[in-house]
C-alpha cells in the first residue's frame, strides 16, 4: 500500500513538472513575441552599417551616432552614448547573420529553446553615406 501511495505521488510529480515545462516554454516564447516587436521598434530610427557575429552595428538618424544591439553576458541589449538597455534576457546563445538584406538573429534561450527572426533591411535603412 505504501508502495503504491509513492507510486502515485511520484507520478503525480512527473505530470506537473511537465506541465509547468510547457508552461516556461509558453513564457519564453511570449518574451520572444515581445522582443521582436520592441526590437523593431527600436531599429525604425537607425540606419544598418554592418553585422558582426555578436552584434549589428546601426546608426541613429536624428543625432549620427553609434547604436549597436550586442548578445553580451546572456542578454541581447542596445547599447547607445555609453549606457545600455537589455531587450532580451537568459539567452544562452545569439547569432546575427548578415543574408543579403537581410539579418538573420538566431538564438537559443534557456531551456534549450531556439528561436530566429529576420530584419529586412529596407531602402529607409540604408545609410546613403556609407553605401
Amino acid at each position: 500500500m505504501l508502495l503504491s501511495i509513492i507510486c502515485l505521488l511520484f507520478s503525480a510529480s512527473i505530470k506537473n513538472a511537465a506541465a509547468v515545462t510547457r508552461q516556461l516554454k509558453k513564457v519564453k516564447e511570449k518574451e520572444w513575441h515581445i522582443f521582436v516587436i520592441q526590437l523593431e521598434n527600436e531599429l525604425k530610427n537607425c540606419y544598418y552599417e554592418r553585422t558582426q557575429a555578436n552584434k549589428i552595428v546601426l546608426r541613429n538618424q536624428k543625432n549620427n551616432k553609434p547604436i549597436w544591439i550586442e548578445y553580451k553576458l546572456g542578454k541581447i541589449v542596445k547599447v547607445e552614448n555609453g549606457g545600455y538597455q537589455p531587450l532580451l534576457t537568459e539567452v544562452e546563445q545569439a547569432d546575427f547573420i548578415e543574408e543579403g538584406k537581410a539579418i538573420l538573429i538566431k538564438v537559443t534561450l534557456e531551456e534549450n529553446l531556439n528561436v530566429a527572426a529576420k530584419w529586412i533591411i529596407t531602402q529607409e535603412h540604408e545609410n546613403q553615406s556609407v553605401l
